[in-house]
């Protein structure tokens, strides 16, 4: 007899684990271990915990076998939007202005449009890839609700207890933009995980994010308020990304509602028996 986790159980390893690592290597390489936990954490679960990894079922599970092409535009346009939308506002408003790019821009663009990817990669396949799916039990919104928290706490050593990331400005309020964002993404990734049956639209909304607000903040916006900019409206999770994100995820919602259910799933093979 093979024995398996149930989801449950195995979700609640899974955060464990990448809570622990998070808050034991913020601190370490500038924070490159904490970035690589997800898929660190995934692949330990997937090869030795469970050994779902052993079988093709496993990585279908993950969303990782398919591309989900045909998500991809509105994975990239959505966020690519928010982010002009948010520094538009903030020009708008008298906060910044808009700068004619200098010559580092180009290989910034370039550079960030390789790595970026990556690096999602690397978090998705365990938020949207691991995670989600172990949870998706408990109805879609509470799912996308309780990754979004996770996600957020696991950035939390990284920002309270470095100086590398959102470093700037008000703690409470920063975190507090930074909690409410990310559980918007969680919503918008996760949207776009389920109507897709991929985790690649996801990676690519992700990469499409850092790689677009970077670009708009360092290298096309000149402002006398950085921190107000970048950090309380115009940012990585500013107010005004927060909301653009919010809305982007109720349209992306409406778009895909008819995909966006869950089917239920028996993945006990025969000859396992569930570990409750």
């Amino acid at each position: 007899m093979i024995y398996r986790l149930s989801d449950g159980r195995a979700a609640a390893i899974f955060v464990i684990a990448v809570l622990s690592l998070s808050l034991a290597t913020a601190n370490i390489a500038g924070g490159l271990v904490l970035a690589l936990s997800p898929i660190l954490v995934t692949l330990a679960m997937m090869l030795v915990v469970t050994r779902e990894g052993w079988n093709r079922s496993g990585w279908e599970r993950l969303g990782v076998l398919h591309a989900g092409w045909r998500y991809w535009p509105a994975a990239i346009g959505t966020n690519v939007l928010v982010s002009i939308a948010a520094s538009t506002v903030v020009v708008a408003l008298g906060y910044a202005r808009f700068i004619k790019p200098n010559s580092e821009f180009i290989s910034a663009a370039v550079a960030m449009a390789i790595t970026g990817p990556i690096l999602a990669f690397a978090e998705e396949i365990g938020w949207r890839g691991y995670l989600q799916p172990r949870v998706q039990q408990w109805g879609i919104s509470a799912s996308l609700l309780i990754v979004g928290i996770i996600w957020a706490a696991w950035h939390m050593p990284y920002i309270l207890l470095t100086p590398y990331y959102h470093s700037d400005g008000n703690r409470v309020l920063v975190v507090a933009l930074f909690v409410g964002s990310a559980i918007a993404f969680s919503f918008l990734f996760g949207y776009l995980r389920i109507a897709s049956d991929s985790i690649w639209p996801a990676v690519m909304a992700h990469a499409a994010h850092n790689w677009s607000f970077v670009l708009l903040t360092g290298y096309l916006l000149q402002t006398d308020h950085p921190v107000l900019v970048t950090e309380y409206l115009g940012g990585d999770t500013g107010l005004l990304v927060l909301i653009g994100t919010a809305v982007a995820a109720c349209i992306v919602f409406r778009c895909y509602r008819a995909k966006i259910d869950i089917r239920p799933q028996d993945d006990v093979l025969p000859g396992q028996r569930v570990i409750e």
